[in-house]
């Protein structure tokens, strides 16, 4: 119970106040511990640092791999636009993972830079096999005109990129959703056979 708590509040106050910002006794605080009780559940607090941004992460990973499963009946078309509004879905309902995620991924500490790095790629690789599924049915279904799949893949990942800085400029749903249609009608219109 305490460890999932102390979890919980880490995220929240990295993702807000930022790696070098928040400091373990106010984790504590929020927890209500003392903060040596956080070292009988996390080494340290790049420990726990890492722990809770992996676990954002994979929380990111299993929410918009959900979206495959059961995904068979649907066009190519509606999927490549499922993954995108999926991210969308995951910003809404998992802000503090959502935070945490992106804060890490364009501004890691430096001594962190390599281990998030690696998660990060981990991550890439999961969507690229994703994505790059779709992109090879749309090419045999003749939605997507035959080219190399890897620069689709490439292009796709960079427009989810660029919709996650959107998220974050915008609290308006219409704002972002008009963003969001518009970028993938433009990406979609561009590989179409």
């Amino acid at each position: 119970m305490t460890r999932n708590k102390l979890k919980e509040a880490a995220m929240r106050l990295f993702g807000e106040k930022g790696y070098d910002g928040t400091a373990l006794s106010e984790i504590a605080k929020e927890v209500g511990v003392k903060t040596p009780a956080i070292y009988a559940f996390y080494e340290n607090k790049e420990d726990l640092f890492m722990t809770v941004f992996r676990e954002a992460m994979d929380a990111y990973n299993s929410y918009v791999q959900e979206l495959s499963e059961g995904r068979e009946k649907l066009g190519v078309r509606e999927s490549l636009y499922g993954i995108l509004n999926r991210q969308y879905e995951f910003y809404r309902e998992c802000p503090e993972a959502s935070k945490i995620v992106l804060r890490y991924m364009v501004f890691p500490p430096s001594f962190l830079k390599d281990t998030i790095e690696e998660a990060f790629l981990h991550s890439d690789q999961l969507l690229t096999k994703l994505v790059g599924a779709w992109m090879v049915r749309g090419m045999e279904e003749g939605v997507i005109r035959e080219q190399k799949v890897q620069p689709l893949v490439d292009s796709f990942l960079n427009v989810m990129d660029g919709l996650s800085i959107q998220y974050f400029y915008y609290s308006s749903k219409e704002v972002y959703e008009r963003k969001l249609n518009h970028v993938f009608e433009t990406f979609w219109n561009g590989v179409r056979s």
